[in-house]
């Protein structure tokens, strides 16, 4: 066994190491008995973004009160059971000529910028990579950036082009980072596993390095160990099935030594779901503190057959008001409570994950072409500096720049910013 020496922040996890695979245990209460050279049990703060496009079912996406008189809409009825830790914001916007259309929408909603028109591309940095640029270093990974949409190509017929469309993530004003789209490399990468092992296990690689410390910490925290090999093995065989799938309609065998030629589920709701299970374990494990995940793009092609729906999501968008895109709206709020309740679920200190995190749902628009206001949902109480459980109302306030969201976020990850997209001053009341 041997302790990360990437940075400090790595030395408060053990990593453990076999045969090309490592395996980063979770946050231990007892691991102050593992390692000298821990300077804090305090755990992490983390950040997450889910992006879906082309807008809500506004009649459904509303909450209101707080605290035991919180309500909530339809649309938000999966996360009744963690409410009193989600944020339920309306009202807040970017200006128009950010988000508004469907071309650009997804470049401009962590970073708050108007995208460039025309060949020359040019956005910002978003949120996500300036948290990653400056404590990326203290995890592994700096950022783990996936989508479950393959981005776009060419141009919009307003001038812009397709790639603010499909990326929501941007290290700098003219890269946008590419987004792993295939859970099986996005798996490897996350454990640092080479794929022509992880068809067996990466934790078969690392057993009895398990089994050791399983024996020098505390009962609760082998209980914790046994959750987190649980989901670890859980997310591994639904790989394996979905390599084999895979390789079933390709008419071959599954070798031993290669990732399937095509290994995205055929539904989005699988791929979401693995998705979303790999953030959880990032999270859980330290491998990086932040995370954006690209449901749809803009102008989105998702179909949804298990609705029972028959076209594509862009197409839906524009009747807005029906049943069925209330039913899609639904289904993408499903996904982000997967994934909170999920993080909530996981052990950490005194709480859980998802207390000492800040995952974030968003749509650039509210309805097809139009963008008054931003639908945003925020849960976890990332480390005490958030209060959780309310319905935050600022459709009339005097102020209501979701920049200014941004910058009240930036100075509780203590990255402080005079300036965010079109902001200067952090958002009252949050």
């Amino acid at each position: 066994m041997k302790s990360s020496r990437h940075s400090s922040g790595l030395s408060r996890r053990h990593v453990l190491t076999g045969l090309g695979a490592a395996v980063a245990l979770p946050w231990l209460e007892s691991m102050k008995l593992l390692a000298a050279d821990i300077p804090t049990n305090t755990p992490p703060k983390r950040f997450a973004c889910l992006f879906f496009g082309d807008g809500v079912h506004p009649p459904e996406w509303w909450s209101k009160g707080s605290g035991t008189n919180l309500e909530l809409g339809p649309a938000f009825a999966s996360l009744e059971p963690v409410k009193q830790k989600v944020n339920f914001i309306h009202g807040l916007a970017h200006p128009d000529n950010v988000v508004g259309g469907h071309a650009k929408g997804a470049a401009g909603i962590l970073t708050g910028i108007q995208p460039l028109g025309g060949r020359r591309i040019q956005a910002a940095t978003s949120l996500d990579q300036y948290l990653a640029q400056k404590l990326g270093e203290e995890t592994v990974l700096p950022s783990l950036v996936l989508a479950c949409e393959r981005p776009v190509s060419g141009f919009h017929e307003s001038g812009y082009s397709m790639m603010y469309s499909s990326h929501v993530s941007w290290s700098s004003p003219v890269s946008p980072v590419p987004a792993e789209l295939y859970p099986s490399l996005a798996f490897d990468s996350l454990f640092e596993s080479k794929g022509n092992r992880t068809h067996i296990s990466v934790l078969d690689h690392v057993l009895e390095q398990l089994n050791d410390v399983s024996r020098k910490v505390s009962q609760s925290d082998r209980a914790k160990l046994d959750e987190y090999t649980t989901s670890v093995r859980d997310v591994e065989q639904r790989l394996v099935k979905l390599q084999q799938n895979a390789a079933d309609e390709q008419d071959r065998p599954v070798t031993k030594f290669e990732r399937p030629a095509d290994g995205t589920p055929n539904q989005i709701d699988e791929h979401s779901q693995l998705m979303c299970d790999i953030i959880a374990l990032a999270f859980q494990t330290d491998r990086t503190r932040f995370a954006t995940l690209l449901l749809t793009n803009n102008l989105s092609g998702q179909v949804y057959p298990f609705l029972g729906l028959r076209q594509d999501h862009h197409n839906f968008s524009h009747n807005w008001q029906n049943k069925e895109f209330a039913s899609i709206t639904r289904f993408w709020v499903q996904q982000y409570a997967y994934l909170v309740k999920k993080l909530d679920s996981m052990q950490e200190g005194d709480g859980t994950v998802l207390d000492n995190s800040c995952i974030m749902l968003a749509n650039e628009q509210w309805t097809a072409h139009s963008a008054p206001r931003v639908p945003l949902v925020l849960s976890g109480g990332l480390s005490g500096t958030l209060q959780t459980g309310r319905t935050l109302e600022y459709e009339e306030a005097k102020e209501r720049k979701l920049s200014s969201l941004y910058l009240s976020l930036l100075d509780r990850f203590g990255t402080p910013l005079s300036h965010f997209g079109n902001a200067d001053d952090q958002l009252v009341g949050l």
